[in-house]
């Protein structure tokens, strides 16, 4: 896909964007909500620093908005999955 971009080929651009939107809406929602599932499984233990998912699901709260909302991310995917049905 980058020696297409590098030779100015971008045919592809848009099928890779409105796929990996998709995939980022789905594989980051499904991440966070996991990590908390994780957290609450171990009580209390997991509010402690020592744990590590204090740190890990500050680092991983903002993920979903990244690059857009994830509302908006699913609704470019699925926009363009109806399209080529």
């Amino acid at each position: 896909m980058m020696e297409d971009v590098r030779n100015g080929k971008f045919d592809r651009m848009d099928n890779m964007h409105h796929i990996l939107a998709g995939f980022k809406s789905v594989y980051s929602e499904e991440g966070l909500v996991k990590m908390e599932a994780a957290r609450r499984a171990c009580g209390g233990a997991g509010y402690s620093a020592h744990s590590a998912f204090t740190q890990i699901l500050s680092n991983t709260n903002p993920i979903p908005t990244y690059e857009g909302d994830n509302i908006v991310m699913l609704g470019q995917a699925s926009r363009y999955l109806f399209k080529m049905v």
